[in-house]
């Protein structure tokens, strides 16, 4: 009952460990998605008295990814029935250009800043607007979740470790005995910590499992789908062979690290 209650112990130690770790790179993968979102949704828009093109800009501004014109038929529909036909020909001549610049990348406000003081610096270039108070805002969001998202993952992983510490512990203090006697027989390192491993193995394989199904399973439920759409996030598809190979691997390694660095520590003693 006490072996079952630190095996217990052990695979809860791996699972809110395992799932820190996932959660963490959901909402890693999320924010990179919203990001993007962000970055194909935002435009700076720029006034010209001459033609450019993309290319020129890229030279000037590295994170410039495309510039589209945009058509100055709305500005001249709305004034037609108040203009004569001779008066809007010259508007349409004296139009500036209108474009509209996206991004490969989303810069934060000082470089945004920097991009638009670049862009004013060009003789051509009358106007520039950014749009920053409503980019800000995003933007800022995205960094603030996902910087908690870093701070909460590193918490939970600290305590996960050092509570497998305190198990890995009682289970080498359990077995201390049958060590030693195993030691007496000549027994090298490997052959006494041998069932520690199998231990190890057996538990990190059963936390990767529980922790796979909830991530699987439960952004397929109605409740979970309803809130997401409602927020327009779409949650990334659980790899199960690459996923789970990392979170088995993960969950193994710093088992069996923890477990060699305990048995060696006991051994000195």
């Amino acid at each position: 009952m006490k072996s079952l209650k630190n095996h217990i112990s052990v695979i809860l130690s791996l699972f809110i460990l395992l799932f820190s770790v996932q959660f963490s790179t959901v909402i890693y993968k999320i924010i990179q998605d919203q990001n993007q979102k962000l970055i194909n949704n935002y435009s700076i828009v720029l006034v010209s008295n001459k033609k450019i093109d993309t290319l020129y800009l890229q030279k000037i501004v590295k994170e410039v990814n495309l510039v589209s014109k945009i058509s100055p038929k709305k500005i001249v529909n709305k004034l037609k029935d108040s203009m004569s036909s001779e008066n809007l020909t010259i508007l349409k001549i004296s139009l500036p250009f209108f474009y509209s610049i996206t991004l490969n990348r989303l810069p934060s406000k000082e470089r945004l800043n920097e991009i638009k003081s670049q862009l004013l610096a060009l003789k051509q270039v009358s106007r520039v607007e950014i749009f920053t108070k409503t980019y800000e805002g995003i933007y800022q969001i995205l960094q603030i979740l996902q910087l908690i998202t870093y701070i909460f993952t590193t918490i939970i992983a600290l305590m996960s470790i050092l509570l497998l510490f305190k198990q890995i512990r009682i289970w080498v203090l359990e077995h201390e005995e049958k060590i030693k006697i195993m030691g007496y027989f000549g027994a090298n390192y490997w052959t006494k910590s041998a069932f520690l491993y199998k231990l190890v193995f057996i538990d990190s394989f059963i936390s990767t499992l529980f922790v796979s199904v909830i991530f699987i399973y439960l952004p397929k439920s109605l409740f979970v789908q309803a809130k997401l759409d409602a927020l327009n996030i779409n949650i990334p598809k659980f790899d199960i062979v690459y996923d789970i190979g990392i979170l088995f691997g993960i969950s193994l390694l710093l088992s069996l690290f923890i477990v060699v660095i305990v048995s060696r520590q006991m051994s000195k003693k």
